[in-house]
């Protein structure tokens, strides 16, 4: 783990926004999720099966998702739309 080096907004939890915010985490860098619903995850979380290999796309991404929500340096701010 680096030194905080300051803080950092991110809008949206989807794929994208976790994925940013462990990278800036990681760097050192405080980071806020601000996302609308009550879940992190976007779109991706409400599918049921993907094409072609019918696999769960929340179980594919689960480990990145538990640990935005388990790391020191990220608030994820909910209900916020």
């Amino acid at each position: 783990m680096f030194a905080k080096v300051g803080s950092v907004l991110v809008v949206g939890g989807g794929i994208a926004g976790v994925q940013a915010c462990l990278d800036l985490a990681d760097s050192g860098y405080f980071v806020y999720l601000v996302e609308k619903s009550a879940f992190i995850g976007g779109k991706i979380a409400q599918f049921d099966k993907t094409y072609p290999v019918n696999d769960c796309p929340y179980c594919i991404r689960y480990n990145e998702h538990m640990e935005c929500a388990s790391h020191t340096n990220i608030e994820i701010l909910r209900y916020l739309a």
